[in-house]
């Protein structure tokens, strides 16, 4: 097995990454550049290899290319979107707006597309590993159940439930962990409207947010969709300024 430890050293507090790429020169490439920042790295060279590992551990960050020898990374971005503890991050050579969308629709904070500048790489997994840890810390501190129209949305165990409706259990509707992140924005802060660009430092971490990227308008459009609440949506659109929960 691939081990990567040697190039710097590692304490047991380290964010843990794991790589899930099968071109071995990349998966080289990523492996010392994030070991030598003092990230805990393991490689996975497939997805049954991924599959495996997140069975026996969890990881801060998932690094996760699209196009694996055993199968599309997708389905497995999905999976580890389920887990509140670990951020994922699609890196691939498919880099159309409609990849990146299906990506981040899916659960990704982020999507890097190959080749990348080292430097920029490195920067992003740092924030997100920074911003992670700091969520999972902070959830015990504050209120994680929500009643809005209906629902009982449970931030801790990543949950939204309607009894009313019947959505419960396995009926209840999937949100990726980057909707989750936007719901919690809004809940921690009802009855204030935040800004696309309040709630991108939220959702995706620090930096300034391109005024292109348009991805807190999908999780807002797809939580519309996923939690409907009557007539009204469960988000507000407050024109030319963001959105709000009431």
């Amino acid at each position: 097995m691939e081990t990567y430890r040697s190039f710097a050293d590692v304490s047991p507090a380290s964010p843990s990454i794991l790589v899930v790429e099968d071109d071995e020169s990349i998966r080289t490439i990523i492996a010392t550049l994030l070991v030598e920042e003092g990230f805990d790295v393991t490689p996975a060279a497939n997805l049954s290899a991924a599959r495996a590992l997140v069975e026996r551990r969890t990881f801060t960050v998932a690094l996760v290319d699209l196009r694996l020898g055993d199968g599309d990374g997708l389905d497995f971005v999905r999976s580890l979107a389920d887990n509140l503890a670990t951020a994922v991050i699609v890196v691939s050579g498919r880099g159309s707006s409609m990849d990146r969308v299906v990506g981040i629709e899916l659960g990704a904070v982020d999507y890097i597309v190959k080749p990348f500048e080292a430097r920029e790489f490195v920067a992003r997994v740092k924030r997100h590993a920074r911003r992670n840890q700091s969520l999972i810390g902070a959830v015990g501190d504050k209120p994680v159940v929500y009643d809005v129209a209906g629902w009982q949305i449970d931030l801790a165990k990543r949950s939204a439930v309607n009894p009313a409706n019947g959505q419960v259990g396995d009926r209840a509707p999937y949100l990726s962990e980057p909707e989750f992140r936007t719901l919690q924005a809004l809940l921690e802060r009802r009855g204030k409207v935040l800004s696309r660009d309040d709630i991108y430092g939220v959702v995706v971490g620090g930096g300034q947010r391109d005024p292109l990227d348009r991805r807190i308008d999908v999780h807002v459009s797809s939580i519309r969709r996923k939690l409907k609440a009557g007539s009204d949506p469960i988000i507000r659109t407050v024109h030319r300024v963001g959105y709000v929960i009431d």
